[in-house]
Order: C-alpha cells, then structure tokens, then sequence
C-alpha cells in the first residue's frame, strides 16, 4: 500500500491554494477581530480605572471636608465670642477682661491643635524648621542673617511648609543663618 503523499506548493491545485488562501485569510480575521476586541477591552478598562480614581478622590475629599466642619465650626464660635476691645480701653481693662482675652486666644491655639490633628490623620505634615539645617528642597530662604547659629542654620520661620505624604507641597519661608 502507498501513503498517499502530501503535495507541495508546486504540486497544489489552483482550488487547494484558494482554499488553504481563504483558511488563512479567516484565521487573519479572526486574530484582527480579537485584537480590536483587547484594545477596545483595555481602553474601556483605562477609562473605567480613571473614573473610579476619581470618585476615590471625591470620596477621599469628603471625608477629610467632614472632619474640617468641627474645626470651622469651632473658629465660627470663637469669633462671635471674641473679646471687644480697643486701644482706648487697654487701660481700664480689669482681670477678668484680660482672663477673657487670655481664654480667647487659648481656646484660638487649641482650634490649631486640632486643626493640625485632622489634617495629619490625612498625612498632611509640618516641615520642621527653627534650628534645623536649611534644606532647599524643604526650605524657601526669605532672608541671610548674622547669628550665633551655625551658617545654613534656620533661625525662625516666617510662614508654616508642608508635606503630604512625603511630598512638599508648600515650603517653609525661612529666616537663615550666615553665620
């Protein structure tokens, strides 16, 4: 018995070469059509992805904006009730007026106290810098002094820096030290 042999392209009908042109050809189609399919699959989940990084941020921001309401409400407060006074009664003010001055701006640093608490819980942070070394990438120089401090010393700061996490998002305005 012979085995029937396989033809080659040379030995091929021209019927046989549609057909096997017409196999590839579809199988071409169908790998194009899933392809589409993917890119199509992965745009929509990119699109999906930045919608939901979106409503997390919403969501992220409320949150924090919920527990700023105490800390707003307790400033609301503490102005109406700010003592009024004028220079021209700084010499007839009794101690009990100065206790109530003194209550008021207490009460003022314990409203920062918690203001500062609720936004390090959202990893905002403080940059440290009364005696620290300057640091450029912490630390924004608004004056050069004479000091006993060593040189590239912080003397004092002149406004408040931070960072998130641990990105710095505003930096400290400084006073430093020439030496």
């Amino acid at each position: 018995m012979t085995a029937k042999k396989k033809p080659t392209h040379h030995e091929m009908t021209k019927a046989e070469l549609e057909k096997e042109l017409s196999q590839v050809k579809h199988a071409l189609e169908i790998s194009e059509e899933s392809r589409t399919r993917l890119a199509a699959d992965y745009a929509n989940l990119e699109r999906r992805m930045a919608t939901e990084r979106d409503q997390i941020r919403h969501v992220a921001s409320a949150a924090l904006m919920e527990k700023l309401f105490p800390v707003y409400d307790n400033f609301y407060r503490a102005a109406a009730h700010a003592p009024k006074i004028s220079l021209e009664d700084l010499p007839n003010l009794t101690e009990d007026d100065l206790k109530r001055i003194f209550n008021y701006f207490s009460g003022l640093k314990m409203i920062e106290k918690q203001m500062e608490e609720v936004l390090g819980e959202a990893g905002l942070k403080r940059i440290p810098t009364k005696g620290e070394h300057f640091d450029p990438q912490l630390h924004e120089a608004i004056s050069y002094e004479e000091s006993n401090l060593p040189a590239e010393t912080v003397i004092d700061e002149v406004e408040a820096g931070w960072q998130l996490q641990d990105k710095v998002i505003k930096p400290a305005k400084v006073r430093v030290s020439k030496g």
